[in-house]
């Protein structure tokens, strides 16, 4: 899973663990326990711990789910999980998605469904935990699962339009690897990108920037960041 813990383990910290540090210093919380939350990071003097990086944190949870974005679309590569649950061609309720670009044995559920307030209805075959891909007229995005209820989920990405409409999910099945590299990608762009300028190269933090590296979407980044992704990449007819 893609978030601000495993983003922010790509970072420095003093301490990384569950409970207050004893000592003085950095502290990325592992789990979280009590007041303290995973993923948040802490300033720790003598035992007791101030929250640090609220604005990063807000800046890494308002870029997972573009960048997981970019990446797929810069692979060509959606990674879906086939549904060995359920059989097509399946038949669609009133209106059907035009030019649909997507093989139907991957469809989870589809049809008309029903998006208000974080909640997707009615929905199977979706697990807690899940990264699934919504395709509708109107919302089209990536999201966690955040809880499965009987006849609905509950996700965690805030961009969706209320609305009923004929849509189709999808569950993503990201490679541990290409996770590990979007959220250094991430990391990357909220701890140590600087603005861009007309160099041919230059030295940002740990890593080293020429026009020669690699385009995400319209983001350069380190090759020794994202190089990685190559094996992934899928053949783009056109």
């Amino acid at each position: 899973m893609i978030d601000l813990f495993s983003v922010k383990l790509n970072k420095d910290y003093d301490f990384i663990q569950a409970d207050v540090p004893t000592g003085s210093g950095t502290w990325l919380c592992s789990e979280t326990n009590g007041d303290y939350v995973k993923g948040y990071s802490y300033e720790v003097v003598e035992g007791v711990a101030e929250r640090i990086e609220i604005k990063e944190d807000y800046l890494i949870n308002n870029s997972i789910y573009s960048t997981i974005e970019s990446v797929c679309s810069y692979l060509n590569n959606m990674f879906f999980v086939k549904n060995l649950a359920t059989s097509f061609p399946m038949f669609w309720d009133c209106i059907t998605l035009q030019d649909f670009p997507y093989d139907y044995n991957y469809i989870y559920t589809s049809g008309s469904l029903t998006f208000k307030d974080g909640v997707i209805s009615p929905v199977s075959y979706i697990n807690t935990g899940d990264l699934i891909f919504v395709y509708g007229q109107r919302n089209r995005f990536f999201s966690y699962v955040s809880t499965v209820e009987e006849n609905s989920i509950v996700i965690d990405n805030q961009s969706m339009a209320n609305i009923t409409e004929p849509a189709a999910v999808f569950v993503t099945g990201l490679p541990q690897s290409v996770q590990n590299i979007i959220s250094k990608m991430i990391s990357y762009d909220v701890f140590n990108r600087e603005a861009p300028n007309d160099l041919q190269s230059e030295h940002i933090g740990n890593y080293s920037y020429t026009k020669a590296d690699y385009m995400i979407g319209s983001v350069a980044y380190p090759a020794e960041i994202v190089s990685g992704l190559e094996s992934f990449k899928r053949v783009r007819f056109t």
